[in-house]
């Protein structure tokens, strides 16, 4: 039986309320085994980096640990301190399951997905938002230029921005930072891109005003509007699958007329399973912390669903008809799929 009251009951204690979260998920089965020898190294980096270059006033972190083993331990132990909430499976229920089971259920406004092999340098989150607070209907933004993927799930941004003239197509990334997301994601197709005039280092994809954004964005790591993920409940029934996140998360954005958009400049680096020169020549890139705003940047609102489909028509309409004119080999199809080429 319960006598007297609960305690807790007669506190006034308020639960913090962060405008922004970021959410790593991991799995590390064990350090043996060629492939994960330095993974608790890397991830080490990739926490302090997060740490020690965001602002901890207004951003909370998750951390999810996939079923790891227990030599991962000291450094999640290590960051304890500054992890929000700490997720552990009893099995590898796969990225995709995790992800969403946790984001489903966030309350900030944006959310940062990212693998645990990224190092993040400062300013990132401020470069970020910036992109979020002048264009208001983006919809994820990449923390690197990620022109790569300009015409992945990212019709919308190709129609009413074509309409306006908006669209730019030139250089516009520094061969450093192209040179360097090449590197970190081992895809030397960027600057090779047989049948095509002009490569992805020579000439990009960008929104030109208010301030120019890369037309791109890819799921290793991006700041999504959180409100893509409510009211949607399917399941991943599987735990991992090549490109599994392309139904789950990427497409989201378009599918309610968001763009995908990324920094002009890297402000992030995908290090793999291997620390390299790269974290040694930009380490003290994350030392500093964010002066971060929050002001100003605008709640989406996407409208009715006919102005979508049709901003996704006239994107469809501008790339067969305007891009093909400048002898670019761009094909409707490739609006939904990664131009490999």
């Amino acid at each position: 039986m319960r006598i007297g009251r609960n305690p807790e009951k007669l506190k006034t204690e308020k639960n913090k309320k962060y405008k922004h979260r970021i959410v790593v998920v991991f799995y590390i089965p064990n350090l043996t085994e060629e492939y994960y020898q330095e993974a608790d190294k890397v991830l080490d980096v990739c926490l302090t980096s997060i740490m020690n270059s965001i602002n901890l006033n207004y951003t909370a972190i998750t951390l999810i640990n996939n079923n790891s083993c227990n030599e991962i331990n000291w450094v999640i132990d290590k960051h304890k301190p500054n992890i929000d909430k700490y997720v552990t499976y009893s099995e590898n229920k796969g990225k995709v399951y995790a992800l969403l089971n946790e984001i489903r259920g966030v309350y900030e406004e944006f959310v940062t997905i990212t693998d645990s092999d990224i190092l993040f340098f400062k300013g990132w989150e401020s470069a970020v938002m910036n992109i979020f607070r002048d264009h208001p209907k983006a919809g994820v933004v990449s923390p690197y230029p990620c022109q790569y993927y300009a015409f992945y799930y990212n019709q919308g941004v190709f129609g009413i921005n074509s309409v306006k003239n908006n669209i730019g197509y030139g250089k516009i990334v520094a061969d450093l930072d192209v040179d360097l997301y090449a590197k970190g994601t081992n895809l030397p197709r960027i600057d090779t891109r047989d049948g095509f005039k002009y490569n992805w280092k020579s000439k990009q994809f960008y929104i030109k005003n208010p301030t120019p954004a890369i037309i791109g964005a890819f799921h290793v790591v991006a700041t999504h509007r959180t409100s893509q993920f409510k009211n949607i409940y399917n399941f991943p029934e599987l735990k991992f699958e090549d490109y599994y996140e392309r139904n789950f998360i990427d497409r989201l954005a378009d599918d309610v007329g968001q763009f995908r958009l990324s920094t002009t400049s890297t402000f992030a680096y995908h290090m793999g399973n291997r620390l390299d020169d790269t974290y040694e020549k930009y380490r003290d890139q994350f030392e500093n912390k964010n002066e971060l705003s929050f002001d100003d940047i605008r709640t989406y609102n996407h409208g009715p669903k006919w102005v979508i489909i049709l901003n996704r028509i006239l994107g469809r309409v501008f790339i067969k008809f305007k891009w093909n004119k400048k002898k670019e080999k761009y094909s409707v199809q490739n609006l939904l799929t990664i131009d490999q080429k």
